[in-house]
C-alpha cells in the first residue's frame, strides 16, 4: 500500500515539451507490467509454516456472517458489506457515499490520529473473504511507518487511519474509488476490487509545525521562533527517537536525539523562563542519548554526555550511573568506583546502582588477581628466546626500540601465554566491558608479541596509550568500534 503502487508504466515515454505546447498527447499503458514494479511488499507464502498462514487469512465473525439474508444469493464480500453498513456511523466517508466502512473490534485511546501525523501500523489487506492477506505487516513482523497527507498511501486507508486512536483495532472495508480504483493493481489485486483491511494504530506522533521549521535557514528562525515553536519539533524528533528506542534499534534513535540536541543548542533563548524550560528539555535528551550510546556500547560518547548532564546538574543520578557503568566498560575501574558511589550515595536504595558496584568489584579483583599472577609468570621458565632485536610486531603494528640493558636473550613463559590467553577469553565473555587495559608494568618484546598474537587469534584488537613509562597496551573488542571521546 506505498506510494510506489500509484506508479502506472507506459509503453513509450511522453515528450514533455509536446505535453506542455500542445493540447495534449496520446500515451498507452503498458498494462503487462502494471504495478509489477513494486515487489517489496509481495508476499511469498512458500515461506511461512500453515500455521502462520492459516492465522491471518481473512474470515468472517460470528457477528458479521449472519445468513439471515432473505434467501438472496450473494458472495461473501456483499454479505460482509450489507452487515457493516448495518452499522450505525459506520460510513467515514465526507461524502457518506459507503465507500469506507468502518467497524471496530476493539477501542484506543486518547485522541483520533490528527492530519499530517507520523503514525505506525500493523495491519492485514484483503481483496478476498476466506484467503490470505495480499499485504501483511503482521507477517512480516514489523510494523509500518506512514507520514499522512503525502500521498504514500491509498485515500481509504488514509481516512481510516484518521478516524482511529491509538491502540484501536478496526476494520475497514474499503470501495475501488478509495482503494486501488478500476484497474486494480494486478496480480495481486484484481480489478475494480474491494478491499478489507484489519488495521492497528500502534501509535502516532503529531507533526505540526516540523516542515515549516525545516523549510527556514538558521537566520529565520532566530529571528521568528519562540520557544514554544521549536519545543513543538523537539518533542516530534524525541516521540519518534522513543518509537526506535522502544523497538530497539538504539542507532537510529540515537540520531533521532541528536536532531533534538542540534534543534535546542542552535535556538538563542530570550529570557529566564525560556531557560528553563529548555534546559529541562535539553537534559531530557541528554540522558536519553547517554542511554542509546551505552546500549551501543559507545562509553566514551555515554561519558560525554554524562558529562554534559552534570555541568547542568551535578546531583544526577544516572549521569553518575551510566558515567560509572561506561567507565566500567572502558576498563577505567577507579573513576568508574567513583561515580557509580556518587550514585548510590544520592539514591541509597537503587538496586541497579548496587548491582552495578558489585559487578565492578568482581572486575576490580580478577584484574587486580590478573596482574599479580601476570609478574610471577614474567619470570616462570621460558618457553623460547630470541634476540633482543627480534621483531615482534606484524601488519601496521610498529617496531618497538628493545631497551639495551636487558641482555642478550628475552624470554616468554609458557604459563604468562596461557596466562594471556585466559584473561583474554574472560574479556572477550564480558558482555560488560569493550575494553581492557594491561597492567602498566615493564614486559620486553617477546611478551608483547604473545599479548599481540594472542589477541588476534581470538579476533581482538589492540592499541598503544602513551608514551615512554606511560606507555600501556590496550585489548578492544573489534566488532565495537572504539570511542576516541575519552
Amino acid at each position: 500500500m506505498a506510494c510506489n503502487d500509484f506508479i502506472t508504466p507506459l509503453k513509450s515515454a511522453v515528450d514533455l515539451l509536446k505535453l506542455g505546447c500542445q493540447k495534449g498527447v496520446e500515451f498507452e499503458l503498458d498494462n503487462e507490467n502494471l504495478c509489477l514494479n513494486d515487489n517489496s511488499n509481495v508476499i511469498d507464502y512458500g515461506s511461512y509454516d500453515k500455521n502462520q498462514l492459516s492465522s491471518n487469512i481473512c474470515f468472517m465473525s460470528d457477528d458479521e456472517d449472519d445468513s439471515s439474508d432473505d434467501g438472496e444469493y450473494m458472495t461473501e464480500m456483499e454479505r460482509l458489506y450489507r452487515k457493516m453498513k448495518r452499522i450505525k456511523n459506520s460510513d467515514i466517508t465526507s461524502e457518506q457515499d459507503g465507500g469506507v466502512l468502518k467497524q471496530m473490534k476493539k477501542p484506543g485511546f486518547g485522541k483520533t490520529v490528527p492530519e499530517k501525523a507520523l503514525v505506525q501500523i500493523h495491519y492485514n489487506a484483503y481483496s478476498e473473504v476466506g484467503q490470505p492477506p495480499y499485504d501483511s505487516t503482521r507477517m512480516r513482523g514489523e510494523p509500518m511507518k506512514l507520514r499522512l497527507g503525502q500521498g504514500a498511501s491509498i485515500l481509504g486507508l488514509e481516512l481510516a487511519i484518521l478516524s482511529m486512536a491509538k491502540h484501536e483495532i478496526s476494520r475497514f472495508l474499503i470501495h475501488y474509488s478509495y482503494g486501488y480504483g478500476e484497474m486494480g493493481c494486478p496480480p495481486r489485486i484484481p480489478p475494480k476490487a474491494t478491499l478489507i483491511i484489519d488495521l492497528e494504530v500502534m501509535s502516532f506522533t503529531e507533526q505540526d509545525g516540523v516542515d515549516d521549521y525545516y523549510d527556514l535557514t538558521p537566520e529565520e528562525r532566530r529571528a521568528k521562533l519562540k520557544y514554544v515553536d521549536i519545543e513543538k519539533v523537539v518533542n516530534v524528533e524525541t516521540a519518534e527517537a522513543k518509537q526506535y528506542f522502544d523497538s530497539k534499534n538504539y542507532q537510529k534513535a540515537s540520531y533521532k536525539y541528536s536532531r533534538a540536541q542540534n534543534i535546542l543548542e542552535e535556538y538563542h533563548l530570550k529570557n529566564d523562563e525560556e531557560e528553563k524550560l529548555w534546559t529541562k528539555q535539553l537534559l531530557k535528551v541528554y540522558t536519553n542519548s547517554a542511554i542509546c550510546h551505552h546500549n551501543l556500547k559507545q562509553f566514551g560518547r555515554t561519558i560525554h554526555f554524562c558529562n554534559e548532564i552534570l555541568k547542568k546538574d551535578k546531583n544526577n543520578v544516572k549521569a553518575h550511573y551510566f558515567k560509572g557503568k561506561a567507565l566500567h566498560g572502558i576498563g577505567n575501574f577507579l573513576e568508574a568506583k567513583n561515580s557509580l558511589k556518587l550514585a548510590r550515595n544520592l539514591d541509597p536504595s537503587n538496586t541497579a546502582i548496587s548491582s552495578a558496584l558489585q559487578s565492578l568489584a568482581k572486575s576490580m579483583k580478577e584484574q587486580e588477581l590478573f596482574e599479580k599472577n601476570m609478574c610471577q609468570k614474567m619470570f616462570s621458565m621460558p618457553i623460547y628466546n630470541a634476540k633482543t632485536d627480534t621483531d615482534v610486531f606484524s601488519g601496521t603494528e610498529e617496531k618497538e626500540e628493545t631497551p639495551k640493558d636487558e641482555g642478550d636473550q628475552q624470554t616468554c613463559s609458557e604459563d604468562f601465554r596461557n596466562l594471556v590467553e585466559e584473561q583474554l577469553l574472560k574479556f572477550q565473555k564480558d558482555s560488560d566491558m569493550t575494553e581492557m587495559p594491561f597492567p602498566c608494568i615493564q614486559m620486553n618484546n617477546l611478551e608483547i608479541a604473545c599479548i599481540l598474537e594472542t589477541a588476534d587469534k581470538l579476533g581482538l584488537g589492540i592499541r598503544k596509550r602513551g608514551t615512554g613509562s606511560q606507555l600501556r597496551y590496550e585489548v578492544h573488542k573489534k566488532c565495537i568500534k572504539p570511542d576516541e571521546a575519552k
